[in-house]
């Protein structure tokens, strides 16, 4: 019996895992990997350290020596699938060629989203940067020797870019259409946040969206609708799109946020896609939920690789959790932010604490804001912290929102305690409680 050939275009997390997944399922498998980079895997989410100085950019290359795993390395851009005839047509540098296949995984990930900001595109790459390559930091290095940056976009990458360059001695300015973190936290949490940056001399411009981009001898003025803010180079972390050109060559339905698969990651029989490519889905309510994460996308690469392994696999839907480090400012969230599950029609209660993490007797001490999200039924819709220990306390809400507990069903869990970590009674059961209070 003839081995089927698998096929895995794109070699980020959704790649990778699909790669790993399918080889320990089966070590002997056919696969061949397309991709279109001269090195195996590259680690983006590395990038504002790399531009920081705290990581060599290089050092977020990685050969995976697929060789030594018998797998097949085509070097290319998947332009489109033929269902019909199973076969992948691919553009290299000069040339195309078909590579045929039974199974397809495509993990294209994602490209740089700019915002509708007049003349942005004439200066990309000459003053105007985005952060999605290594071959990005290098540009923006070059600009370091000047004394002024802007960055347009306050999500995560925008404030660690922010931090980034303030630790190079330029002067900062965020411009921001909405407020820091948008969708992603509470207003009242944000300011936690303004706060922080406002202390480390980052200028915060919020609720101001950029209308255009002016260049001005040898600096660039950025005009929003109320002022013009100069600087010496621009940096735009504004998100990213769904790089799945290929499911629109192919004729497959597709929507603003990806490709659209079902629960078990298929396009169609035969072809899977996974990662940034796709439209993903709210574990909460099942419904659209746009966001982009490795670990959402490692999570499909698995479920996608194992259902074409013969695998019954499903996947149930990302919380969004995620976590950013502002400086020494840890943020983590998970889930909705009071806004968005307003708007997807849920009616929220919320608990919210300002506290030490360890008793107040410890004299060195960290403090936590902590907010928990949930219906009027108990149900937890999500999670905000900031501070010291935000991480693991958000991974645990994390677990109970995939599970669909209701706190009642949260404070039945046992945490680990020592004076020197944690109270006895933690942060997250005093939220939890301070919302039950809320729902009587």
């Amino acid at each position: 019996m003839e081995q089927k050939k698998i096929v895995i275009a794109g070699l980020g997390s959704a790649g990778y895992a699909a790669l790993v997944t399918i080889k320990r399922i089966n070590p002997k498998a056919q696969v061949v990997v397309i991709d279109p980079k001269d090195c195996d895997i590259v680690h983006p989410c590395g990038l504002p350290y790399a531009l920081e100085g705290t990581v060599n950019e290089q050092d977020l290359q990685q050969d995976i020596l697929l060789s030594r795993m018998n797998v097949e390395k085509i070097k290319g851009i998947v332009h489109s699938v033929d269902a019909a005839k199973k076969e992948i047509l691919v553009h290299q540098d000069t040339t195309t060629v078909t590579i045929p296949y039974d199974t397809v995984i495509l993990c294209t990930g994602y490209k740089p989203m700019l915002p509708p900001v007049n003349n942005i595109e004439r200066y990309i790459h000459s003053g105007v940067y985005t952060l999605s390559s290594i071959a990005d930091v290098g540009r923006i290095k070059k600009e370091l020797k000047g004394k002024r940056a802007i960055v347009i976009g306050a999500g995560a990458i925008g404030l660690e870019v922010a931090h980034a360059l303030k630790n190079s001695s330029l002067a900062v300015t965020v411009i921001e259409a909405k407020d820091v973190l948008p969708n992603a936290v509470d207003s009242d949490m944000a300011q936690l946040v303004t706060q922080h940056c406002v202390s480390h001399d980052i200028e915060l411009v919020l609720h101001s969206p950029v209308m255009a981009i002016e260049k001005r001898d040898s600096e660039f003025d950025v005009i929003t609708q109320n002022t013009t803010y100069t600087a010496s180079f621009v940096i735009a972390a504004t998100g990213f799109a769904p790089n799945c050109d290929w499911a629109v060559h192919s004729s497959f339905e597709t929507s603003r946020w990806g490709v659209i698969v079902n629960e078990h990651l298929q396009v169609q029989p035969g072809i899977y896609a996974a990662g940034d490519c796709i439209q993903s889905w709210s574990v909460i309510d099942k419904k659209p939920f746009p966001v982009k994460l490795a670990t959402s996308a490692y999570k499909q690469g698995i479920v996608a690789a194992e259902h074409a392994m013969g695998m019954g696999s499903v996947y149930k839907g990302t919380a969004g959790t995620f976590v950013t480090k502002v400086g020494d400012l840890e943020i983590a969230a998970t889930g909705f932010s009071t806004q968005v599950a307003q708007e997807r029609g849920f009616s929220v209660i919320t608990g919210k604490i300002s506290a030490t993490v360890k008793p107040e007797y410890f004299t060195e001490n960290e403090r936590l804001n902590f907010k928990i999200l949930c219906d009027t039924k108990g149900k937890l819709l999500g999670a905000q912290a900031i501070g010291t220990g935000a991480a693991a306390r958000i991974n645990i809400i994390s677990l109970a929102i995939e599970y669909g507990l209701t706190v009642d069903e949260l404070m039945r869990f046992e945490m680990a305690y020592c004076p020197a970590v944690s109270e006895v009674h933690d942060i997250v059961f005093k939220a939890c409680e301070f919302a039950k209070r809320r729902m009587k």
